[in-house]
C-alpha cells in the first residue's frame, strides 16, 4: 500500500491530528474496516521508539485514518528530526505499509516547538581571575591607560538573538559588547554603553545578527559587575 512520503509534523503543547489515506499500487482507497494500524515514531537515529500508538479508523472504506498524539504524550521529546513508520496486521501477519516510491518502510517526522517555545536556560557568564578590577588608578573609557576587563566568551551556537543581564553595584565607566567570527581574535565592538557614575542597577542587552562568538569588556575605574547572565 503505497503512500506519499510527505514530511509529517508533531507541535509541541497541543493536539495534534495527522491523517492518513491507504491506496493500493493503482492508487485506489484500501478498505481498512477491523484493522489495527500501528503507527510508530522513532528518534532521528533510529535507536529508540518514542511513541506507539494505533490510529483511529475515520472513514475505512476508503482507507482513511488518523493518529491523535495529545500534548502529554510528546511533553518529555526535545524538538528533533525523527521518523515514523506504520504496520498493517494481514491474516496473522504484520506488513510495514510503504511510504516512498522505493518502498522504503520509514518516513520523516518533525517534532518541533513551533506553537509553545522551548525553555532556555541561561547560561552564567564568568569574569575570569587575573584581571584587576576594578583599578582605582584608572579613569575608565577613553583614557588610553584603563584597564580593560573581558567576560568569559558566550558562544552563540549560530543564534540570531543572543539577550545578556549583567548586575552593577556603584559602577563608574562604560561597557562595549564585542564580537567575533573565530572567538580567539579580531574582536569588533556591537554595542556601546556609557552609564552614570555609580550606577547601581541591572542591565539587559540584546544583540541581533549573526556574531557566532561575543563577549563583554568594561571600563572602569571603580565599581562591581556581578551577575552575568546569557541566553
Amino acid at each position: 500500500m503505497p503512500q506519499y512520503a510527505k514530511t509529517l509534523t508533531l507541535h509541541k503543547g497541543v493536539d495534534n491530528q495527522i491523517q492518513f489515506q491507504f491506496i493500493n499500487q493503482e492508487q485506489k482507497p484500501v478498505d481498512i474496516t477491523g484493522k489495527e494500524i500501528i503507527c510508530r515514531i522513532i528518534n532521528n537515529d533510529g535507536t529508540e521508539v518514542l511513541l506507539r500508538k494505533a490510529l483511529t479508523l475515520q472513514l475505512p472504506l476508503t482507507g482513511i485514518a488518523a493518529l491523535y498524539v495529545s500534548p502529554a504524550e510528546i511533553e518529555d521529546f526535545p524538538a528533533q528530526l525523527a521518523h515514523y513508520s506504520l504496520e498493517i496486521p494481514v491474516n496473522e501477519f504484520g506488513y510495514p505499509v510503504f511510504v516512498d516510491q522505493n518502498a522504503g518502510a520509514r518516513g520523516d517526522l518533525n517534532i518541533v516547538n513551533s506553537v509553545l517555545p522551548s525553555f532556555v536556560p541561561s547560561e552564567i557568564v564568568t569574569i575570569p581571575t587575573g584581571q584587576p578590577f576594578p583599578n582605582p588608578n584608572d579613569t575608565g573609557y577613553g583614557n588610553e591607560s584603563a584597564n580593560i576587563y573581558y567576560t568569559s566568551i558566550i558562544n552563540t551556537a549560530d543564534n540570531p538573538i543572543l539577550s545578556i543581564q549583567a548586575r552593577y553595584t556603584e559602577y563608574n565607566g562604560n561597557v562595549t559588547i564585542e564580537g567575533s567570527t573565530i572567538g580567539s581574535a579580531d574582536w569588533y565592538p556591537i554595542q556601546f554603553h556609557e552609564y552614570e557614575p555609580n550606577t547601581t542597577d541591572t542591565f539587559g542587552y540584546t544583540i541581533i545578527g549573526f556574531h557566532p562568538f561575543v563577549r563583554m569588556a568594561f571600563y572602569s575605574n571603580a565599581g562591581v559587575v556581578s551577575n552575568v547572565l546569557a541566553r
